[in-house]
This record gives structure tokens, sequence and C-alpha cells, in this order.
């Protein structure tokens, strides 16, 4: 018995070096297939390549205001219990929103994306294969998938297309423009893919532009509601401690609006304009080819090893 254990370990190693034995000499008696395989997958890899449309990736890089003072202050959310409920969502007491924070979030949000729908030359571009050039007017998305769609939206008895909108380009921003940290900085870096170097260029510093502005807007008529509503009450009120307060925050409000009329970015810092590099870089040679070529050296070995199955296996048919 004690003997049988001990050679149980090396009648297992034994077998395991064969097997590796038998698989090597396998793949070295195949070579030609496996070679002849990983060749035809690179030369295929190439070839869709080529037809592909390389794309240029632009990138702009944002950052905070100023910290302190009156650009770089949070805007307060109305002040709530911890773990109460507004609009479905749970807040802590005193949360704030920076403008920064907004920033971040309106690039995408279906505000900006009407604005920028009014351009014609955005639309055009971001729906070039709806647009009808010779003819000026938008046509269906030729593609397989949205055809399918509009094939059994008309099956099921409803509006299967309509020209593209802001809500369309809204969708279309959040699913290809990229926002990114930059390692454990407050740094940003938004990232959008094209075809066209010079366009892509052109839709970031948009999208940057356009948020800012709107942002801007909107605080300067809050504020402007502010200060009206903060004198009506001043004038009302009779007792000196509450007007004397509320003159402090009258002066304050009154300075941001004087901040306001410098050509300052209010709520994100543009620290890099937008970007391509001279050269295309997706999809990489350098990285499909290889991957391209490994898959295929896979791929031979497996068509070899399946070779070999299947003329071993009439022999043990015949031969019991």
């Amino acid at each position: 018995m004690a003997m049988d254990s001990y050679a149980r370990p090396g009648a297992s190693a034994f077998e395991i070096q064969k097997l590796l034995r038998d698989a090597i000499a396998i793949a070295v008696e195949g070579r030609r297939l496996i070679v002849g395989t990983a060749t035809l997958t690179a030369v295929i890899a190439l070839l869709a390549l080529r037809m592909i449309e390389p794309s240029y990736t632009a990138t702009l890089i944002v950052g905070p205001t100023v910290a302190d003072g009156l650009l770089g202050r949070g805007t307060p959310l109305p002040d709530l219990p911890a773990g109460s409920i507004l609009d479905g969502a749970a807040h802590g007491a005193g949360e704030k929103m920076s403008y920064y924070e907004r920033f971040l979030y309106e690039m995408t949000s279906l505000n900006v994306a009407n604005e920028l729908a009014s351009s014609p030359e955005i639309m055009r571009r971001v729906f070039e294969a709806m647009w009808d050039a010779k003819n000026e007017s938008w046509n269906p998305d030729p593609g397989l998938f949205p055809r399918m769609r509009r094939m059994l939206s008309d099956l099921a008895g409803r509006k299967s297309w309509a020209a593209p909108d802001g809500r369309d380009l809204a969708r279309f921003l959040r699913s290809r423009v990229q926002v990114q940290q930059i390692g454990n900085t407050p740094l940003r870096r938004i990232v959008y893919r094209h075809a066209d170097p010079e366009f892509a260029r052109l839709l970031l510093n948009r999208l940057y532009a356009t948020t800012e502005r709107q942002l801007r807007s909107i605080a300067v008529k809050g504020n402007a509601l502010m200060i009206e509503e903060y004198q009506k009450m001043a004038r009302t009120t009779s007792d000196l401690e509450h007007k004397r307060a509320l003159w402090a925050t009258l002066i304050g409000h009154e300075q941001f609006s004087m901040m306001m009329n410098v050509d300052l970015p209010l709520a994100a810092d543009l620290m890099e304009a937008a970007s391509c590099d001279v050269l295309p870089d997706t999809p990489d040679p350098a990285i499909v080819m290889p991957i391209a070529f490994a898959a295929g050296l896979v791929l031979g070995l497996v068509l070899v090893f399946i070779r070999v199955t299947t003329e071993t296996l009439p022999r043990f048919a015949t031969h019991p």
C-alpha cells in the first residue's frame, strides 16, 4: 500500500510530461497551419484597419476656479435634515454644490445640448449619416440597426423616426464625451474622438464656452433677483439690527454682481484648450496587429488539435 501511494504522484507527473511532449509534437507537426492561420488573421486585421476610418482624440483640460472669494464660493442647496428625501433622493444636512460641480454636470445636459443644437454645423457633423447635403434635409439613418428599429416601430404602430434635436444631441454627448479625473487632483480631462480633428476641437471648445456662459447667465439673473429682494426687505423693515444685517448681505451680492462684469470664468478655468495629436490614434495598428497575430496563433493551435482529434477518432472506432 505504501509503495502504491508513493508511485501515484510519480506516475501522474510522468503522464503530464507525456501529454506536454505530445502536445508540443502535435503543434510542431502542424506548424504550417498555425503560422498560416496567424498570418491570415494579421492580414485580415490589416485590411480591416485600411477600411476603418481612423479617428483623432481631442482633449480639453479644466479645473475649478479659486477656492475662496466670490467666484469660487459654492451655491448651497436648501438646508435639509440628514437623511431627508427630496425628489426621490436622500440628502444630508447643509449640502453644497460648487459652480465647478455644476459645470461638470451641465456640460452634457439638455440645456447645453439645446443651445448647441441650434448650430447647423454641429448637428450636421454629429448626425452626418442622417444629413443629406445635396437636398439639405434630414433623412433616417441608413444603418442596419436603425433600420431594424424603425421596422419594429412601424410594426408596433409607433412613430419610427424624427429629425435629430437637442435630446438626441444630449444622449450623444453623454455617450461619446468622456470626463476623466487627472490623478488625485480636481482637474478633469474632457475627451472626444472624431474622424475630423478640427471638428473634435470645435465641439469641445463649444461645450466649454456654452456651459460657462449658461452658468454665468443663471448666476447673474439669480443674483439680480436676490439684490432686488434684499433692497425691498431693507426698505420695509424698521428693526435696525435686521436692517444692518440685510445691508451687509446686500453688499456681498453687489460685490458678486461687479465681479460678474469681469471677463473671468465663473465655474471652470480652462487649463488647456482643446487639442489633437497630428496623427490619428484610434484604432492603433501597433496594438491591433499583435493582438490579431496572437489570436491567429491560438486559433491555429485549436485547428491543429481538432484535426488530430478527427483523424484519431476513426482509428479508435475501427480498432476497439
